[in-house]
């Protein structure tokens, strides 16, 4: 009997979707998503942003001051309340934390929000999650996916990091992405604005690599 070969996926091209997560630690689990940010490479007028309930109450402060310092719920607060401002000494991360439990959207409906937007915006594509480092930023969506949605993961378990493929166009193990000097705008560290500098990044990686 002749075993018949597995059909063979058809090759789609490639649609980047540049992704960049906040989060209150280094590991998903133990800490949780703060918010998501992503749009396009190639149409950075198509994002995705949510802000997400935390899934535990433990957090690294430091890793607090820098994933709240663009989170949307607390813009207001930390104008007149040193409490919600990351960048001060009173800063106080749990009620951040609170914040987000009231205001946050479930990490079910976030991911299920995500994936939705993430097939439609790239059907009739290969969807392939880029970030910057893809170990942290996709280790974390992947993790998500796999735990708070019931469908599969738009991205499968890939992704490609946005700095290796930069040193691989220089040919230099020491190149780093801050050598193009792009101009930035927004907010750096609010997961959507860096998200859309990342695909800006991409987008010129995308150009030297045509030279």
């Amino acid at each position: 009997m002749v075993t018949p070969e597995p059909a063979r996926d058809i090759e789609l091209p490639k649609r980047y979707i540049s992704v960049d997560v906040e989060t209150s630690g280094r590991t998903p689990g133990r800490y949780s998503m703060l918010s998501i940010g992503a749009c396009v490479v190639g149409d950075r007028t198509k994002t995705f942003y949510r802000e997400l309930k935390p899934i535990s109450d433990e957090y690294i402060t430091r890793a607090m001051r820098v994933g709240c310092l663009g989170l949307e719920c607390i813009a207001r607060d930390r104008e007149h309340d040193p409490r919600y401002d990351p960048a001060a000494s009173e800063f106080r991360p749990e009620l951040v934390l609170a914040r987000l439990q009231k205001q946050g959207f479930y990490p079910g409906t976030a991911m299920a929000h995500f994936d939705d937007w993430t097939r439609k915006v790239t059907a009739g594509y290969r969807q392939v999650l880029i970030a910057a480092p893809v170990a942290f930023d996709g280790g974390w969506i992947h993790w998500y996916f796999d735990n708070f949605f019931d469908g599969d993961d738009p991205f499968g378990y890939g992704g490609e990091d946005i700095g290796s493929m930069y040193r691989g166009v220089c040919k230099n193990e020491y190149a780093r992405c801050d050598d193009m000097a792009l101009p930035r705008e927004g907010t750096h560290h609010n997961a959507l604005d860096d998200a859309i500098y990342q695909a800006k990044e991409m987008e010129e990686i995308l150009r030297l690599m045509s030279l």
